[in-house]
C-alpha cells in the first residue's frame, strides 16, 4: 500500500505542484509525448550506460535547456491506471533504477546547465523533486549506522563521565550531565517525535490527494492502514536500496 500511494501521489498533486514551481521534468508512466516535436527539442533519448535509465528525465532537461519560456505543462485530461507489480522486490528493483539514473543525471552537464540557467525557486523546486530527494535518502542511510555507533561508543567507553553543559557561563555555572544521558536525550529528540513529524511530512501529499478526491475520513483511514500495517518499514528499505545505488 506504501508503493502503491507513492504512485498514486506522484501521478497526481505532485505533479501540480512541480508543474506551477516551474520544475517539472518528463516522466515516463504519467505522460505522453509528441516524438515528432521532441526531436526537434533536443531529443527523446540520453546515452547512458543502462538501457532506458531516465531517458524520459533527459528529455525534459533538454526541452526545458532550449529556452524561450519552455516548459513541461501538466493537463490532465482523464486519469487511467497502470499495471504495475507492487512485490517487495520488484518496488525495490524499480527504486534501484531509479536511483542509478538520478546518479547519472547528477554527473552531467544538462544538471550543470539547468543550475546556471534556472531562477533559484524553480532550481530549489527541481532540486527537492529529483536529485535531492536522492542524496537525501543517502545521507539519512548513512546517518542512523552513524548515530548508533557513536551512541555505542558513549556508552562503552566509560558512559559515567560527564558533559559539560555548552550553553553554560560564569553567570552560570555547568551542569554536569552523564555521557549515557546525553546520548539517551539524543537519540528520544531522533526517533520522537521528529520521527513522527517526518512520518506524518511524507505521507502528506498522499492524504492531501485522497481528501480531495474522496473527503477527510478515506484520507485519514489510508494514513491510518499505512501506519498499523508498518508500511514505513517498506521506506526503511527504500531508503537503503537508494543510497547503495545513487552514490
Amino acid at each position: 500500500d506504501f508503493a502503491a500511494g507513492a504512485e498514486t501521489a506522484f501521478g497526481t498533486i505532485l505533479q501540480r505542484s512541480y508543474a506551477k514551481l516551474g520544475a517539472r521534468m518528463h516522466y515516463g508512466h504519467p505522460d505522453m509525448m509528441n516524438k515528432a516535436y521532441m526531436i526537434q527539442q533536443g531529443g527523446v533519448s540520453k546515452a547512458t550506460k543502462t538501457v532506458n535509465l531516465s531517458e524520459d528525465i533527459f528529455a525534459g532537461m533538454d526541452f526545458t535547456l532550449r529556452g524561450g519560456g519552455r516548459a513541461i505543462q501538466h493537463s490532465e485530461y482523464f486519469h487511467v491506471t497502470k499495471g504495475r507489480d507492487l512485490g517487495f522486490g520488484t518496488v525495490l528493483l524499480f527504486f534501484s533504477k531509479l536511483s542509478a539514473g538520478t546518479g547519472e543525471q547528477l554527473l552531467t552537464r544538462q544538471m550543470l546547465r539547468l543550475g546556471e540557467g534556472l531562477g533559484l525557486p524553480e532550481y530549489l523546486s527541481f532540486y527537492y523533486a529529483h536529485g535531492g530527494f536522492y542524496l537525501t535518502q543517502f545521507l539519512l542511510s548513512k546517518c542512523v549506522p552513524l548515530l548508533a555507533y557513536l551512541w555505542l561508543l558513549v556508552v562503552v567507553d566509560a558512559p559515567e563521565v560527564d558533559f559539560m553543559d555548552p550553553r553554560a557561563s560564569w553567570q552560570a555555572p555547568a551542569k554536569a550531565t552523564p555521557g549515557s544521558t546525553a546520548m539517551a536525550r539524543l537519540l528520544i529528540a531522533q526517533f520522537g517525535w521528529v520521527l513522527l513529524l517526518f512520518l506524518v511530512a511524507g505521507s502528506a501529499p498522499l492524504i492531501f490527494e485522497i481528501w480531495i478526491q474522496a473527503g477527510f475520513t478515506a484520507a485519514a483511514s489510508r494514513f491510518l492502514k499505512q501506519m498499523l500495517t508498518l508500511a514505513p518499514l517498506h521506506f526503511i528499505f527504500q531508503a537503503k536500496i537508494i543510497g547503495a545505488y545513487v552514490a
